[in-house]
């Protein structure tokens, strides 16, 4: 008796899931565990980190806001010019948002690599941004790729996302020793 109890009520509860399942048919869920995190850092990115370049370069000496046109073309590819100008908000933007992608990660090869596609991310952006600013013209590819600081560029950005990431890996391998033991 009591074994036909139990499967019983293991099918009364299978029975109500279905019903709830059937009921939620329809019903978009999205998991925003692990990809709702890259998505908000690469959404941070995408409007901090060129804000405040454009924020910085877009006010003369006497702090009166220029025009776009006026603005020199090469800022939007060789960022690391104006690191010290912005006081490394930038460089410390990019890093603690690394960190935090593979801090948060149970494997940090996942996080590693959603920082090092950061790089690529932000020069995409900067050609957008360079073609609404100016139009569509070749002399983007042309900063970026047939100059030495557009390279240099390139290999700052590596260098910080890569630098944050490890760290990111490193802590959270000295805090779960920690919490281990």
């Amino acid at each position: 008796m009591e074994t036909y109890n139990k499967s019983e009520r293991k099918e009364k509860k299978l029975n109500k899931e279905i019903q709830k399942d059937m009921k939620r048919k329809g019903y978009i869920k999205i998991d925003w565990g692990r990809q709702g995190g890259v998505i908000l850092a690469y959404i941070m990115v995408f409007l901090c980190y060129y804000g405040i370049t454009i924020n910085m370069i877009m006010v003369d000496e006497l702090g009166r806001w220029i025009s776009f046109i006026e603005l020199d073309r090469t800022i939007l590819f060789w960022t690391y010019k104006i690191y010290g100008k912005t006081y490394f908000l930038q460089v410390f933007l990019l890093f603690f948002i690394c960190f935090f992608l593979t801090y948060k990660e149970d494997i940090p090869h996942y996080g590693i690599k959603a920082s090092i596609w950061l790089v690529p991310f932000i020069l995409i952006q900067s050609f957008i941004f360079y073609w609404i600013m100016f139009g569509f013209k070749v002399e983007a590819f042309i900063l970026q790729f047939s100059h030495i600081e557009g390279y240099l560029n390139l290999l700052i950005l590596y260098a910080i996302c890569l630098s944050g990431a490890l760290i990111g890996m490193k802590v959270k391998k000295l805090i779960t020793m920690k919490q281990e033991i």
